[in-house]
């Protein structure tokens, strides 16, 4: 017997029941599946939405960074060339200094006054009648005046020296001072950028902070959810292997039923073909299909008593041969010696 006929109909009902509490439990969990979904989801799009906001303050900081080095850059160029503007000016007063501190008078005054009395002593020695002495005396002012004059020629240049030298200290200056200017605007540029950093830094760590908070909400949410998966795979596995039995069980007594149609028809072929044969032996009159049944049911007879005495003919044969196998397994007996009789006698004498 099958173990669909064997299996009792309440048990079919049980699996349908169990099949039922099994979807409407898949239902639940698909539901509940689908909302852990959403809300990792949720989570993941609002952590990658942070992580955007985040990487675009992280190149916005880079970027005023970037700017505030490249002034700060020219900020450190501008002051070396201040400093060494100041100390090329240093140098120069220091070079001034010097030259006023070895100047005589006014040059210009002196040599103006010296060279009108040097002209004076000359008309008067051209026009007046002269002593000896007082030729000498004017020749010796006019030689000790132009001693001085030389004198103060060589002042004169030190004077045009320290104008040339004002000249290039006063463009120095200037130059110096367009140096500091820059510095200044350059500085004032720096800490806009500076300022712009320092004020993106907190709403960054926030935005940071929020990425990371969203990001453990959304690894939370994903085990929820891969534990739901794994649940709903448990119930669906359930529900399978329910439908498998249910099927098995259904087709087991699908074939039963055939199984049990087959035999009936048979059986009444049967009782057909032996009432053709019955009637055909007791000679009545036969029908075309009850003529083919006898038929049928003639040779299926003729067929079974010749595989019956087939049978019985290899049984027989069967039989023969292990009866030779076993003669041929006997010993055969053995005959008393003459030695052996002579033996015997004289064992009955004694």
């Amino acid at each position: 017997m099958t173990e669909a006929a064997e299996a009792k109909p309440e048990d079919v009902e049980f699996l349908r029941a169990r099949l039922r509490e099994l979807k409407t439990q898949a239902r639940e969990d698909l539901e509940v599946l689908r909302r852990n979904r959403d809300k990792m989801r949720e989570y993941k799009n609002l952590r990658d939405a942070h992580n955007k906001e985040v990487r675009g303050l992280i190149e916005s900081v880079k970027a005023e960074r970037e700017a505030r080095d490249k002034i700060n850059k020219e900020i450190n160029e501008a002051k070396q060339r201040r400093t060494a503007i100041h100390a090329q000016l240093k140098s120069i007063y220091d070079e001034i200094r010097d030259l006023r501190s070895n100047i005589v008078g006014s040059p210009s005054t002196d040599q103006r006054r010296m060279m009108r009395r040097v002209e004076e002593l000359e008309w008067r020695q051209q026009t007046e009648q002269l002593s000896m002495d007082e030729e000498r005396s004017i020749v010796e002012e006019i030689a000790r005046i132009e001693t001085k004059l030389v004198e103060i020629g060589q002042e004169k240049e030190k004077q045009d020296r320290i104008s040339e030298l004002r000249r290039l200290a006063r463009r120095l200056k200037g130059e110096a001072s367009e140096a500091h200017s820059k510095v200044i605007e350059l500085s004032e540029q720096s800490q806009i950028h500076h300022q712009e950093v320092v004020r993106i830094r907190p709403e960054l760590e926030e935005l940071k902070r929020s990425a990371d908070t969203s990001h453990q909400n959304f690894v939370e949410w994903l085990k929820k959810v891969k534990e739901g998966e794994g649940k709903l795979k448990e119930v669906r596995d359930q529900i399978d292997e329910i439908y498998g039995k249910i099927r098995k069980q259904e087709s087991e007594k699908r074939d039963t039923a055939r199984q049990e149609k087959r035999d009936i028809q048979m059986a009444h072929e049967q009782e057909r073909r032996d009432a053709a044969v019955e009637k055909m032996q007791a000679g009545k009159r036969l029908t075309f299909d009850e003529f083919v049944l006898a038929q049928r049911g003639v040779a299926d007879d003729k067929k079974q008593a010749r595989r019956g005495r087939d049978g019985e003919r290899r049984s027989d044969e069967r039989n023969s041969e292990e009866a030779r196998e076993v003669q041929r397994e006997e010993p055969e007996a053995v005959e008393p010696t003459v030695e052996n009789e002579s033996s015997t006698k004289d064992e009955e004498a004694a």
